[in-house]
């Protein structure tokens, strides 16, 4: 049974869903199924492989208001942070804070801007 604090989803919130699909696909290479008759608009369930359970969502919400600094930020591990970054740059996000050293043997970190202005995290082992 996993732990009752465990990760189990996480939702970014988008004012433009087609654009944003194709940033992440562009940065992740995530791929998407659509959530049929979701109450609250056009939602993408973000499927990171092919035999994959979803791991999260983007939310169409047309009246966000845009970010106003740091909130909560989620990281998502990848193997190479200089590298996510640059793609970050090349589909039109942001690095929001430079990769770092976490300390001792916890890795590095980094946090890049979206183009809607939603920051998430990235963290790697190494």
């Amino acid at each position: 049974m996993p732990s009752s604090d465990a990760v189990a989803w996480f939702e970014i919130h988008v004012n433009d869903i087609a654009r944003m699909r194709a940033f992440y696909s562009r940065v992740f290479g995530w791929t998407y199924a659509e959530l049929p008759a979701f109450p609250l608009g056009e939602y993408s369930m973000i499927l990171a492989g092919d035999h994959a359970p979803p791991l999260g969502g983007l939310a169409e919400s047309a009246h966000r208001p845009p970010p106003t600094g740091e909130s909560t930020v989620v990281y998502l591990l990848v193997d190479d942070i200089d590298g996510t970054l640059d793609a970050v740059t090349e589909a039109g996000g942001a690095v929001h804070r430079p990769k770092m050293d976490i300390g001792g043997d916890h890795g590095h970190c980094a946090i890049f801007q979206d183009p809607e202005g939603n920051h998430v995290g990235l963290w790697a082992d190494h």
